[in-house]
């Protein structure tokens, strides 16, 4: 007798089919376990290090800051300096131009003793009778060479002759005799002041330097 025959499923074509275990293949790790301590040691070196990252960038931007903040008072404090020192240079330019028209005014004034002793000088350093020439602005006033005459007459008797050059201005004054000569004239005036000035002009080209090596 024949057996009886089952009804077939055929919802079994639509599952899935069992898969079977690799040969082989490893088996999962297990999973590390961390007790509550060891993450919050975790977090607060994280943290740690994050704070440390943060202060030096922002050290760097503060030391930055500070670097800049320092080159312009530097430039202000250079550019300050300069203007002072022109000031300076502008005022002692002045102070020299004063002191020139008083020295040539005052040697104008004082002609007649520049001249005694420049008299003084020859007759001292003469070795023989020889005689010179005092040489006098043009402008001199009839009055004051007659003033010089005589008291080079008192000194030098007639040793001494007077003449006069319209090319001297008032103040100015030559003595020549055979050999040599002496003579008082602005420009000599002018370059003993400038010579004394020199030394105390703020140095335009040193700053101009100090410039150039800070640049």
């Amino acid at each position: 007798m024949a057996a009886a025959a089952r009804p077939f499923d055929f919802n079994a074509f639509d599952a899935a089919a069992p898969v079977a275990p690799a040969l082989g293949a490893a088996a999962p790790e297990p999973a590390t376990a961390y007790t509550q301590a060891e993450l919050d040691a975790a977090v607060a070196e994280a943290r740690k290090d994050a704070v440390k990252s943060i202060a030096a960038g922002e050290a760097l931007k503060q030391t930055a800051l500070l670097e800049a903040i320092s080159a312009r008072l530097a430039d202000a404090a250079s550019s300050e300096i300069d203007g002072v020192a022109d000031h300076l240079e502008t005022l002692t330019g002045i102070t020299e131009t004063i002191v020139k028209q008083v020295c040539i005014a005052s040697a104008a004034a004082q002609q007649t003793e520049a001249i005694m002793a420049m008299a003084d000088r020859f007759l001292r350093a003469a070795d023989d009778d020889a005689g010179a020439t005092l040489v006098l602005p043009g402008k001199t006033t009839k009055r004051a060479r007659a003033q010089i005459e005589k008291s080079l007459a008192e000194r030098a008797g007639d040793q001494i002759t007077v003449l006069t050059d319209n090319a001297l201005s008032p103040g100015e004054v030559r003595l020549e005799w055979r050999g040599g000569a002496m003579a008082r004239t602005h420009d000599d005036i002018n370059a003993r002041i400038e010579a004394i000035f020199a030394a105390t002009k703020p140095s335009r080209a040193a700053r101009s330097a100090r410039k150039e090596t800070k640049s």
